[in-house]
């Protein structure tokens, strides 16, 4: 029969074996494809992209790439934001996209610069994009931290219980 120690310790191997799944399937798996990640952090996309969605963004190297109605990711790097949105209109001559999000009335006040679109949006996971921005701060990060030191420090005890039977 299993003691509490060695069901707790199943019970918190699981979550970590888990966790670290959905951390590789999240993170690096898509990365490994060439894909981005963004958290969708507004409602401007929905119902087809909801807010706290994680969309997978494959890069594209030329403009002529871009067409009508394609949704996109673009980051200002000197705002340092990034917003997602479907390309409504393009000006070839400026390199400019006019956007607008699904769940907006209007397009967006100004065309965006072709050079601050990192590609388009291939898919999107609902609730995932919540689970990466909450990693993002330190709290969470000390909480998992914490988790896996416990974790770690039953399995330690839990082997030395077993060896120190045998050999007793």
């Amino acid at each position: 029969m299993a003691t509490p120690k060695k069901k707790i310790s199943a019970m918190l191997t699981a979550v970590v074996l888990l966790f670290s799944l959905v951390a590789v399937g999240i993170v690096w798996f898509p990365s490994i494809l060439g894909y981005k990640a963004y958290a969708i952090e507004t409602g401007s996309m929905a119902p087809i992209i909801p807010e706290g969605s994680m969309v997978y963004v494959k890069p594209c190297s030329n403009f002529e790439d871009y067409q009508v109605n394609d949704v996109v990711t673009f980051t200002d790097d000197i705002k340092n934001q990034s917003f997602t949105h479907r390309i409504v209109a393009i000006d070839k001559d400026d390199y400019l996209f006019t956007t607008k999000g699904d769940a907006n009335e209007i397009e967006d006040l100004e065309p965006t610069s072709a050079s601050l679109a990192v590609g388009k949006v291939k898919m999107a996971i609902p609730l995932l994009g919540y689970v990466a921005s909450a990693l993002k701060h330190t709290a969470a990060k000390i909480i998992i931290a914490v988790f896996y030191v416990a974790w770690a420090a039953i399995e330690i005890e839990l082997f030395l219980t077993e060896r120190k039977k045998r050999y007793d």
